[in-house]
Order: structure tokens, then C-alpha cells, then sequence
């Protein structure tokens, strides 16, 4: 648990990446994660471009979050889930989150535009996690580092337990990954640094 870089009083933000094979252990991690008033979660899971997200409805009562889809310039909260939805990209500015058109071509980036943001905009209190994916683009692997380097703090899922490994493995081997965990110890962490910097 990484606690000694918190600013106290000041929202922390848990940037979550997942794409194949993401659903369980997501459902695991946040059943787990208890909010103490203090954190806000932001999923950007990879979705077809047109396809419309059941799992705001999926998640919505596993944890004390209150479960969203996001919306542009949404204000982050305490104690929110906040959900892209299909055909964006989304990045945070100061307290907000804003919502971009993903590029019609190309490989999904969610995850490393977020990360990025929340590392410039939230620094030591920006909170990186990489759930199962597949191999495509490696996305999260590039927020990573920009989030270790802010001072932030990083996990991803124990590959051993991932049906898609390599999203997660890719995020390790940049050397950036603090703490290599299955999902529902990654949720039980979260918790516990949510609860001390309360």
C-alpha cells in the first residue's frame, strides 16, 4: 500500500483499463473497493465503436459507488464510477472529464490518453490500474509510465490470473507497475488507501 505521497484532503482518481476478458475482474476488484469519500473511478473499457455499454447497469450495485456513464465536462465526484462510453476517448481536465471522438482508424488508445491526463492533472494522487486485454497496442503501458513519473501510483492484474494476458503484461514490463495483484487484492488496496488518506 502507497500512502506517503498523498496530498491530503484532495480527491484521489483510479484510471481503469480493461478490454478482453475485463468483465470479471472487474466485477472482482470492484466488489472489493470501498470509497471513504476521498476516491472517484474511471473505466475506460475497450467497446466497438457503435456498440452501446451494458455495463453501467452490470456494475451499478457491486461497490458504494454510484455508477455513470460519462458525460462531457462531468465533474468527478467521490464515490463515482464513471463509465466511457462506446466511440470516445476520455481525459480529465482539473476536476472534469471530457470526452474527444475516438479516430474512426486505428488501435484504441483509451486507456493511454486517460492516464496521461490524470497524471498531468492529478499527479501523486492519480492511481493507474491494467485489468485483462489482449495484445493489440499494449494500451495502458504508455499511462503507466506517465503516471509513475508524476509520482502516482500503479497496478496491474497478476497475469497468471488474466484470460488475456498481455494488456497487464505489457504495462509490467515497462517497469512502472508498483504492485502486481489479482483483481479482488487489487480492489482490497484500493480500499485501503482510500481509507487512510481519508
Amino acid at each position: 500500500m502507497v500512502t506517503k505521497n498523498l496530498i491530503e484532503d484532495e480527491l484521489l482518481v483510479v484510471g481503469v483499463a480493461s478490454s478482453a476478458g475485463g468483465l470479471d475482474p472487474l466485477r472482482d476488484m470492484l466488489s472489493k473497493a470501498i470509497c471513504h469519500e476521498n476516491m472517484a473511478y474511471i473505466l475506460v473499457p475497450h467497446l466497438s465503436r457503435e456498440y452501446e455499454s451494458a455495463l453501467p447497469k452490470i456494475l451499478d450495485g457491486i461497490s458504494n459507488l454510484k455508477t455513470l456513464n460519462i458525460e462531457s465536462g462531468t465533474s468527478i465526484e467521490p464515490c463515482h464510477l464513471y463509465i466511457l462510453p462506446a466511440g470516445y476517448y476520455a481525459r480529465v481536465e482539473h476536476h472534469r472529464i471530457v470526452l474527444d471522438p475516438r479516430p474512426d482508424r486505428g488501435v484504441n488508445h483509451s486507456a493511454n490518453v486517460l492516464f496521461k491526463s490524470l497524471a498531468r492533472s492529478f499527479r501523486q494522487n492519480a492511481i493507474g490500474v491494467v485489468l485483462s486485454g489482449a495484445a493489440v497496442g499494449y494500451d495502458g503501458s504508455e499511462g503507466i509510465v506517465e503516471i509513475k513519473r508524476a509520482g502516482g501510483h500503479t497496478y496491474a492484474q497478476d497475469p497468471k490470473t488474466a484470460i488475456y494476458p498481455n494488456m497487464p503484461k505489457a504495462a509490467i514490463n515497462t517497469g512502472c507497475v508498483d504492485s502486481v495483484l489479482s483483481a479482488e487484492q487489487i480492489g482490497h488496496e484500493l480500499t485501503l488507501v482510500s481509507w487512510a488518506s481519508d
